[in-house]
């Protein structure tokens, strides 16, 4: 079974690491923080500390204003947009190899999501709720790598989605790094079939052409396109259709050795999965199982069925 995983590098909100920068100065407890330390490296920021904010601190405010957003501390009347935005900009003109972003939520710099804006600066009349400054920053320079915050995370799609990206962009960055010849790419390739089926079948098959053809061009220019293609694809969500689609091509692989009654009783946990009624996890039990009773090597090393350690489910 693969489990060859690399180690992503991930910005991360200093807050939950656990260093004292928050606005109030306590800390913050994340769990799944702690586990993902043993497998990732983290580059950290804190946006509002690091443009020269104070712990504690007044607080500051996302306002809105002919379109355009803003910061604003009301307490010292002081308009922080254009700090932020400098600092965000160079901060992130100057990452190298990164595979994803885990902010802080509702943070007026750092918020993926719940960010309160208001349409006055004072932040007396909320207008709903967005993003922060730098989470927005970080979205358009960086189109295709996941920027969450711990309160998404929450979401065990959103979890699992968000974790199966970094490992396999991180596995992506390193592999490109080592690979030599065509021969490399076809067997990186082959790993990532039913995980990139997940995500676009059509995708999928784009890669699998560019793949095919590979020996019309320069092997770099081939890996370089591949690389473009294969970020765009995991770009996009899987969908519970496109995965129930993968588990019966996988099952496929097994059904001829199978007895009825086992058979009959994984397309019922397929429907009861559609249905909403049984985890993703059940089902890639059953089928892992199933890879080690039948030495199955093909599905073994397939990306689609561990795409990250176990610990972190």
């Amino acid at each position: 079974m693969w489990t060859n995983y690399p180690k992503p590098r991930l910005v991360i909100s200093a807050c939950l690491l656990g260093e004292n920068t928050r606005y109030d100065g306590n800390p913050i407890v994340f769990p799944l923080i702690q586990k993902l330390s043993k497998f990732c490296e983290f580059v950290k920021v804190c946006p509002e500390v690091d443009i020269g904010l104070p712990v504690p601190r007044d607080r500051i405010i996302v306002y809105r204003k002919e379109e355009k957003l803003g910061v604003f501390q009301p307490a010292k009347k002081r308009d922080l947009t254009e700090e932020m935005l400098n600092f965000s900009k160079k901060f992130l003109e100057n990452l190298k190899d990164i595979d994803g972003f885990l902010l802080k939520s509702r943070s007026p710099s750092c918020g993926v999501s719940g960010t309160r804006w208001y349409k006055d600066r004072e932040g007396t009349f909320p207008i709903g709720r967005g993003k922060g400054l730098f989470a927005i920053e970080a979205e358009k320079m960086f189109p295709e790598i996941p920027v969450e915050d711990d309160g998404r995370l929450h979401d065990p799609f959103i979890r699992e989605n968000f974790l199966t990206k970094i490992f396999s962009l991180a596995d992506l960055r390193e592999f490109s790094t080592t690979a030599e010849s065509l021969k490399d790419l076809i067997v990186f390739h082959q790993r990532y079939k039913y995980l990139l089926m997940s995500y676009s079948p059509e995708g999928l098959k784009k890669l699998g052409q560019l793949v095919a053809s590979g020996n019309k061009f320069p092997f770099n220019q081939t890996l370089q396109k591949y690389k473009t293609l294969f970020k765009k694809v995991l770009s996009q969500p899987p969908t519970k259709g496109k995965v129930t689609n993968v588990f019966l091509h996988v099952f496929g692989h097994f059904s001829s050795k199978l007895t009825p009654g086992e058979k009959k009783h994984f397309l019922w946990l397929i429907e009861r999965y559609k249905k909403g009624k049984v985890s993703k996890n059940t089902l890639l039990e059953i089928l892992r199982a199933w890879t080690f009773r039948f030495e199955d090597h093909y599905l073994k090393n397939q990306v689609f069925l561990n795409p990250y350690p176990l610990e972190l489910e």
